[in-house]
Formats: structure tokens, sequence, C-alpha cells
């Protein structure tokens, strides 16, 4: 099922790479001796290439030659796909490719190509007999055109609307308002997704992780970087910067949950290829620092807090072992697992603020 790669360029296997950097570490599919075993992996990258300026514009310059930190991973770099004939030809050699790795316990990561690839990512979870929760790092919502809420283009559109039909929850991250119609966001909001502006995810980046506590799929869109970081002028003005996004990189990282990783639109310029590699290097050393917890009511492990409303309570949980915290959802929304929540929203519902996401979900319930 891994046909549809190609070899890594001859320059990143001839090139001598010091025992202590990714270079010198990561199993790699070269000419000379094809595909690398899979054996005891645990992260593979590939990456989506076309013809034009393959070395030039790749990240793996970058990535190479950053230091390995105190991990206890073993990475692969399963080479290049080329782009198809048609964008369908493309979906099918991701999907078939990723779906591989996610049956082999193997957390993929896609580069390159645009944000449209994150429908062939979703796509591959279609043989996991699992509902997904799909979070989009991106300025944009990627729902419609601008005339039409939903376009047969856009791969928001598809996922809401194809079958099979396998969404359990979209989370968007750092949006720009004056670059999405406000339909948009009344629909998001009509259908109790959850999605942050880019000056409140950057006001508290601490939030991030508790946002992708439960993500299966995470998209990031490297046109979400603010253009002065990755020297890229006719990227958007406003973005996260360099330090932010690899903060995001490394929350989704740490996510138990998280399964997968797209990272699109890779700047061309030099500035944007090493950030891209940082980028990587972070989410990896997330994931080294994994720590799996999944609350219950009678675990002695977590630590209660009730909190006393108007007609009602909303009960808190805390890890004695991390200090992380989650809320139990309202009677009404049962069979759901506990929200991953962070010590500030505990505090403003101590001051009568409900947490957004609690309120969300229990409006879901009552449909």
């Amino acid at each position: 099922m891994l046909d549809f790669l190609y070899p890594i360029e001859d320059y990143f296997t001839q090139h001598i790479y010091l025992a202590q950097t990714i270079g010198g570490k990561i199993r790699k599919h070269t000419r000379k001796g094809g595909l690398p075993s899979l054996k005891g992996v645990q992260v593979a990258i590939f990456s989506l290439t076309n013809s034009e300026n393959i070395l030039k514009n790749s990240f793996r310059e970058h990535f190479y030659s950053l230091y390995l930190g105190n991990w206890n991973l073993t990475l692969a770099d399963l080479g290049n796909i080329p782009e198809g004939t048609t964008q369908e030809d493309t979906f099918l050699a991701i999907k078939e490719t990723v779906s591989f790795l996610l049956k082999e316990g193997i957390i993929p990561i896609l580069v390159g190509g645009g944000v449209e690839n994150t429908y062939a990512l979703y796509r591959a979870f279609d043989n996991m007999e699992q509902m997904v929760n799909l979070t989009a790092v991106n300025a944009l919502f990627d729902f419609g055109d601008g005339q039409e809420i939903f376009s047969e283009d856009s791969y928001m559109s598809r996922i809401l609307m194809e079958n099979p039909t396998h969404l359990n929850h979209f989370t968007n991250i750092g949006y720009q308002t004056y670059y999405n119609p406000q339909e948009s966001m009344d629909l998001l909001q009509k259908m109790f997704f959850d999605f942050y502006r880019l000056g409140e995810i950057t006001s508290y980046m601490e939030q991030v992780e508790p946002i992708l506590r439960n993500t299966d799929l995470v998209s990031l869109n490297m046109t979400a970087v603010q253009a002065a970081d990755i020297d890229m002028p006719e990227n958007f003005v406003n973005g996260f910067t360099s330090r932010e996004i690899c903060a995001v990189s490394r929350y989704a990282g740490l996510s138990s949950q998280m399964a997968a990783l797209g990272v699109f639109n890779v700047p061309t310029s030099v500035r944007g290829r090493m950030l891209t590699g940082e980028v990587l290097w972070y989410f990896i050393e997330g994931i080294n620092y994994r720590v799996k917890e999944f609350p219950t009511i009678e675990d002695k492990n977590y630590t209660k807090h009730i909190v006393l409303l108007d007609d009602f309570t909303i009960d808190f949980y805390k890890s004695n072992r991390t200090g992380r915290w989650w809320i139990l959802p309202s009677e009404d929304s049962k069979g759901i697992a506990m929200l991953p929540c962070t010590e500030r929203d505990y505090q403003k519902a101590c001051e009568g603020v409900i947490p957004q996401r609690w309120w969300n979900l229990h409006q879901k319930s009552l449909l």
C-alpha cells in the first residue's frame, strides 16, 4: 500500500549528517535501498511534490539538520508522492498511504500541497471504524467561495456533505474575521462547532492544549503564519508568529488521540522552509512527551471540583499527575467523554461564566 511513494532526492541520501541530527537517525526511502523497514517506527513523514523545484523548495534541508531531542522515538521518511494527473488521483494516493500507516499504528505526517488535501487525510479514516475530530489551523474556514456557503471546490464542504460521513467535530484555530463571510460563522455556530479568532488564541496560547487534546486529525496551513515571519509578502499580514505556530504544533503532538498531521502550503522562501522544519520538530517533540489520561468519575487520580451556578452545577476534574483539567458534560450529554479544559475555565466558572465548549455540547444534546 506504499506503492505511490518515490524515494527522496539523492542530495539527502548522499549528504553526511551528524549522528545526533534527524538526518543522521531517520530511516530514509532511497533509490538504492528502497523503502525503509517500518518495524518499531512511530512517526512517518512523506511529502507531496510536483516537478517544479523539488529540491529547492524542500523542507528537508533544514529539518534533517536539526538535532534530535531527548526522544524515545523511531522516525521514517517515506519519500514523496508526486501530484497526480487529477486532484482525485492525488487524493487516492494520499488516502491509501495514510490509511495503511494508521492501521500500522504509525502517525503519518504529510508535508506539502494545498489545504484541499485535508480531504484525503480525512478519508483515510474511512476504514478505521471511528468518528473523527478534525482541527484546522487556518485563517480561513474553507467552506465556500465567498458567494455560496458550500462549494464543490471546498474540502470542508465535501467533508460535511459526502457519504460516508464520520466527522464527529470540527474546530478552527486562528481564523481572521475580515477574511470570512458571516454566513460561514453562522453555519459553524449552528452546527455547534468550535472556532477561535486569531487574537483570542494568541492572547492565551495555553488554551490550545485542551482544544487539541481530543482531536484525531490536524490540518495546519502555513499561510496562518504572518507574512513577515516567512518572507512571503503575498500571505496574510496578520497571523501566528513563528514561535506561536511551533507552540501549536507541539500541543498537537502532545494530544494522545492525535493520529495524523497535514502541513500544507509550505512557504518557498528560505525562512519559510526553515520554519516548516521546526514546526515538524516541535510536533515530534510533543509526541515524545505524550501522557495518556482518560478520566472517569470514579478515578481517584483526579480531584473533583464542583462549581455551583444559578440552578445547576458543573463538575471539573484535575489530574493529580499532570495538572490538566477536564469538565464533565451535562446530564443531557449522555455517552460523551469528559471535555478537556483549562484551569482558567474553572476559575471563570467560579465567577459565573459558563465555558463555551460545555455550553455548545449541552445545546447540541438538546436537539
